[in-house]
């Protein structure tokens, strides 16, 4: 007899050998103990998980001549089920429906399923991909599958179950196979190893077969098939690694290593040695992801959980390399890497993004969370001033920091060139505060000789100096405020000081956006409105060096980088009445509840007919 692989020399026999599928067996064996079979079937999960297999049990179950189909074990002695093991019975019909999906086909199989079976109790019909069958075959199939000949069994084998359509659905009883795990896949193959003579096999070396099978367990077969073809009776991990590109656990320990050490020189350098030995950088890409996603399982859930796809030998050392990061560390790492995985797949020069992504896993760890800044800013107990990765974060926003909100004195002092200065305060509320102090202008206070001064506020202030004071060539730096602001996003005074720096900066860009009718601010994308009758300004606007132009004045005004998109006016209510609307649910009692509770503001009021 000819040689047979693993795969099928090991095939299950029975019910209870099918791995990891117990909700489709338990119910076979009850549906075959109570008479109570289905005429029709339908098996859908991934490929290498059972549905062929449990099908072909299922018509010996029925037609094993020892148990007369009232026992869900097969004797597996018969020559019935000895016929349907090798394939060669009459009476189970497997048919490979991406090759025979036409009309004419299923013409033929519903002539044929009117005969009685030739010797058996009942004709099982196994259509293994139907999901293949074209909509006129599917079509042709209905009647048969609704109301088939007695004993004839229709299963339905697809990997694509969503691509059935529905009127075949609901003929038949749906099972879905699910993917395997790492151990059920692991402890198969050491059960078969223990069975095959003379073969031993290292437990990395089953992990690392276990891993690549993805779910499913034919697969594994047929990689153990092909790793005994290259090693031989004894099977070792740095064998099976590389006969299959694996890299070593080595390699990505160095990768912790270098990421723990915050070493750039330490990532280029593997990345070097990755190419030397002609490793496949997608692949070290993947084996980093399955890396860093234990990492992650380990840190959340523990070193024994079951979700993590390693051995019992590796946890200790996965638990000790997921302690020294944290659960947001470990979620910003994994993310680093399946973008590094994308751009491997899809960009040229995989070595510079590769590198460039070990560079951001290097980096990531400098960055600080953004409620830690902003608890050392309010100087709460939970934050670490000394800490290194915040030092640098809270020196550059100290002076945004020093003073809670306060007005501004204006004296009769002689006029200042130096521009106005921000002062931003962080109070406990969530909303924040925004304060704007300047050097005194000319004409715009009393005059003295300092004793007495007069206390404008910040938006009194901007009206004097805009008023009586010459424009800038450089426009002041004004914040948005979030408690007070327009509904539109912007104050008045925002608006201003843009006209202002483009009047006195870039004239050509003054002589279109002059012509905008409407400005708003939504977080960091300014809206620039025109009406509809100068569409051609704002297709001039979009042009690319306007655009760039306008982004960096409108940055430089405001304060916090922007993206500008420019739009044409569409019909919606006047300013006036949205005002009122919004003035009115700001008095409502209920939204001053929420927004207190909740620490919110109000950021756009509509009617719903403006939906």
């Amino acid at each position: 007899m000819s040689y047979q692989v693993i795969a099928r020399k090991w095939r299950p026999q029975t019910f209870a050998e099918v791995i990891g599928q117990r909700h489709v067996t338990q119910t076979l064996e009850n549906a075959i103990r109570t008479g109570r079979v289905a005429h029709a079937y339908i098996f859908s999960g991934v490929r290498g998980v059972g549905k062929t297999t449990t099908a072909r049990i299922l018509a010996k179950a029925l037609n094993c001549e020892k148990t007369q189909g009232k026992s869900p074990q097969p004797c597996n002695e018969c020559s019935s089920c000895h016929e349907i093991s090798a394939g060669t019975s009459l009476d189970v019909l497997e048919i490979d429906a991406a090759s025979n999906r036409g009309i004419d086909q299923i013409r033929e199989l519903r002539e044929m399923v009117r005969y009685a079976p030739a010797s058996s109790r009942f004709k099982v019909v196994i259509l293994d991909e139907a999901h293949q069958l074209t909509g006129e075959a599917s079509n042709a199939l209905l009647k048969t599958l609704e109301e088939p000949p007695d004993q004839v069994i229709f299963v339905l084998a697809t990997t694509q179950a969503e691509d059935l359509i529905d009127t075949i659905k609901s003929r038949a009883q749906l099972f879905q196979f699910r993917s395997l795990t790492f151990d059920e896949i692991s402890g198969a193959l050491n059960d078969i190893v223990k069975k095959e003579e003379d073969l031993k096999i290292e437990p990395g070396a089953v992990a690392v077969l276990a891993r690549a099978a993805e779910g499913s367990l034919r697969d594994a077969l047929s990689l153990l098939e092909q790793a005994i073809a290259y090693c031989g009776h004894e099977i070792t991990d740095q064998q099976v690694r590389e006969l299959f590109g694996v890299v070593d656990e080595g390699v990505l320990d160095e990768l912790v290593e270098a990421i723990t050490g915050q070493s750039a020189q330490r990532a280029l350098e593997l990345v070097h040695r990755l190419i030397s030995d002609g490793q496949n950088l997608n692949h070290f890409c993947r084996e980093a992801i399955r890396h860093f996603r234990n990492l992650l399982v380990a840190r959340v859930s523990g070193a024994d959980s079951n979700l993590i796809a390693a051995p019992a030998d590796e946890r200790p050392r996965l638990a000790g390399q997921a302690a020294r990061f944290s659960e947001e560390d470990l979620t910003r790492f994994f993310q680093i890497l399946l973008w590094t995985s994308d751009d491997l797949r899809h960009k040229p020069d995989q070595r510079l993004h590769l590198e460039i992504g070990l560079l951001k896993l290097v980096n990531a760890a400098r960055l600080a969370p953004l409620e830690e800044l902003l608890a050392e800013l309010r100087g709460e107990p939970g934050s670490k001033p000394g800490s290194s990765r915040t030092s640098s974060a809270s020196s550059a926003l100290a002076s945004a920091s020093a003073a809670p909100y306060r007005t501004s004195a204006v004296s009769g002092a002689p006029p200042s060139s130096a521009p106005p200065s921000i002062s931003v305060s962080l109070p406990s509320t969530p909303v924040s505060q925004v304060s704007v102090t300047a050097s005194p202008i000319a004409n715009s206070a009393s005059r003295g000789d300092g004793a007495g001064s007069s206390s404008l506020s910040p938006a009194t202030f901007i009206s004097s100096q805009s008023s009586s004071a010459p424009v800038p060539a450089t426009p002041p730096r004004i914040v948005a405020q979030a408690a007070e602001q327009s509904p539109s996003g912007l104050a008045a005074a925002q608006v201003d000081a843009i006209k202002a720096a483009l009047q006195g900066q870039q004239k050509f860009l003054w002589s279109l956006v002059e012509h905008v009718c409407r400005w708003e601010l939504d977080g960091s994308e300014m809206r620039l409105y025109f009406p509809p009758e100068n569409r051609a300004l704002a297709e001039m606007l979009q042009a690319r060096d306007p655009m760039e132009k306008l982004r960096t004045v409108l940055t430089q005004v405001v304060g916090q980088p922007l993206r500008v998109c420019v739009k044409l006016e569409t019909g919606r209510a006047p300013m006036g009445r949205s005002a009122e609307l919004r003035a009115r649910f700001e008095e409502d009692p209920v939204v001053q509840a929420m927004l207190k509770r909740f620490g919110g503001r109000l950021s756009e009021v509509k009617r719903r007919s403006e939906e």
